[in-house]
């Protein structure tokens, strides 16, 4: 009886399996911290600017709200009332505080009062800086009125620029993250040098905010002190103005030189103001390039797992 025939299959020969683990896959993609993979780069893409930022990059204004509006208008209300008021009845006004300004005429202490109330008024959000410049002007002559104003401002903004350095640097950057305006006047400040810290000072931005801008920034304190030495004239035409108002320069000629000191004032507050906002503006799209890049920082690396398995071909 003849055998039949072996039909069974002969078992495949495979190539000697390699040593890799038998817990993975080999069409596996190493995506271990070894290999410059893909991986292991930070793929994930620039944040989309957020709502306000698209707005400043395409010079949309955002609607204030009705709390906003009231406090600016009445702020400009405020202001608009004093300009007239003084300029209606600074006669009066000086007639009034005359027993007061004689006093502190006549005192060798007098000019410590003024130059004391100047370091306090240069903190924010206090105000009324040109009014105590002003009744300077009224109380001693012009040369020494200048010293006493010069000396005062000097004071209050060194004091201003310490205290906000030191106690308010962690506030500053908060604040400068958090508000679009404000973050992207620093950054113009922080990259502007000398000429924007002193045209800053020049322009409508009231000088004690912008001290608190330049200590929190990081502008050095030889540049702030030489931009505020130079920025003193607009600090002494107050002065002049309170100085004109004396009734013994009552002249012509005196109400002459006062209109166009105060012209020149404004024109070159204007002018700084609007070179100012033409900086930032310039900067703008950088300034948010930079905010979209600090949160894609802050996202981190991609958190993919270190190996994709991928389905074995049979």
């Amino acid at each position: 009886m003849s055998s039949q025939p072996n039909m069974a299959m002969p078992y495949p020969v495979y190539p000697p399996h390699s040593s890799k683990s038998h817990f993975r896959s080999d069409s596996s993609l190493d995506l271990s911290p070894k290999r410059e993979l893909i991986g292991e780069r930070n793929i994930s893409r620039t944040p989309s600017p957020t709502p306000s930022e698209y707005n400043a990059l395409n010079g949309i204004k955002e609607e204030k709200t009705t709390r906003q509006k009231i406090q600016y208008y009445g702020i400009i209300a405020v202001l608009i009332t004093l300009a007239v008021l003084i300029s209606v009845f600074h006669e009066k006004i000086i007639t009034a505080l005359q027993p007061e300004t004689n006093w502190l005429s006549e005192h060798k202490i007098g000019p410590i009062i003024p130059i004391a109330i100047f370091i306090v008024l240069s903190f924010p959000p206090l105000f009324g800086h040109e009014l105590v410049a002003m009744l300077v002007g009224v109380t001693w002559d012009f040369p020494l009125a200048c010293l006493i104003v010069a000396v005062g401002t000097l004071l209050g903004e060194i004091a201003n620029y310490f205290t906000f350095k030191y106690a308010c640097s962690a506030r500053g950057a908060k604040y400068e993250a958090k508000d679009l305006s404000y973050g992207l006047l620093a950054h113009v400040v922080r990259h502007g040098g000398f000429l924007i810290v002193l045209v800053i000072r020049y322009s409508a931005i009231p000088p004690h905010f912008a001290t608190t801008v330049f200590s929190t920034v990081g502008v050095s304190f030889v540049v702030f002190i030489g931009a505020a030495v130079l920025s003193l004239p607009k600090q002494l035409v107050p002065v002049y103005v309170g100085y004109a108002m004396k009734p013994s320069n009552t002249s012509s000629k005196s109400a002459v030189v006062e209109k166009v000191v105060l012209v020149i004032s404004i024109a070159i507050t204007i002018g700084a103001y609007v070179w100012i906002n033409r900086q930032m503006t310039a900067a703008r799209p950088e300034f948010i390039y930079a905010r979209r890049k600090a949160r894609q920082g802050k996202a981190g690396v991609s958190t993919a797992p270190q190996f994709i398995s991928l389905p074995d071909v049979v």
